[in-house]
């Protein structure tokens, strides 16, 4: 049943990296508990990776191996530039930073989505993977706003229904990636205004967990148009 529904999406992971993502996923859950469980994150993300470096594991093939070392560098680039800026931005004038592990969970979150968002670049494309970014975000919202709203079936069918542009995206993106790039890039631009995100550039820019809905929220959705316009701009270069 399991390998079926891998087949379907075109991908195959060896079965250290399924053990290494329920490890992950344990790890986050039980971080409700103790933030100490967090390790178990950070073994399941590195773990495989250091025993494939150290010749212990051999579970994947030729272009596993490439699309992994691509992920890993590009997610050096952006991590490694993000970190360089805030930095900067720290040691360039009296910052009163009062929770400093924000602005670790920032690097950490920057760090994972550039090497996720990489990975499945490899193995789908520009168009299946911002297609399928799309339904996950479309279900997640989905299913969120079903469980909060059980005893409420008004709120829950008129909060449901935010989650269908997120599909309707899905198919366009299919269909016609650059009309689906222009309007997530244009949808971004919005949330970044709507939800006052544009105050990160201000004196006090890691409070109220701008900086991680930017990332996990906002981000996707820029990278996913911008990715869908530069295939475009590639396709017509070729």
């Amino acid at each position: 049943m399991i390998n079926k529904i891998f087949s379907r999406l075109e991908w195959q992971p060896t079965h250290a990296t399924l053990i290494a993502g329920v490890v992950v996923l344990l790890g986050f859950g039980l971080s409700e508990i103790s933030w100490a469980f967090l390790s178990l994150a950070a073994l399941g993300t590195f773990g495989p990776g250091i025993l494939r470096e150290l010749g212990i594991l051999n579970d994947q093939d030729e272009f596993q191996r490439r699309a992994d070392r691509q992920a890993g560098y590009h997610a050096f680039l952006t991590a490694g530039l993000f970190t360089f800026l805030l930095v900067t931005y720290l040691r360039s004038g009296d910052r009163n930073v009062e929770e400093p592990e924000v602005a670790v969970s920032l690097i950490l979150a920057i760090l994972w989505f550039t090497w996720f968002l990489s990975s499945l670049l490899s193995y789908w494309g520009p168009q299946k993977t911002v297609s399928r970014v799309l339904y996950g975000f479309g279900w997640v919202w989905l299913v969120f706003n079903i469980v909060g709203n059980l005893t409420d079936p008004i709120a829950l069918i008129m909060q449901s229904l935010v989650a269908m542009p997120f599909f309707l995206l899905a198919y366009v993106a299919k269909r016609w990636p650059q009309i689906a790039g222009v309007v997530l890039i244009a949808v971004s631009a919005f949330f970044f205004y709507f939800f006052h995100l544009y105050e990160i550039f201000g004196p006090n820019p890691l409070e109220k967990g701008r900086g991680m809905v930017i990332i996990l929220f906002m981000g996707p959705l820029l990278v996913s148009g911008i990715i869908l316009l530069r295939n475009r701009v590639v396709e017509d270069e070729s």
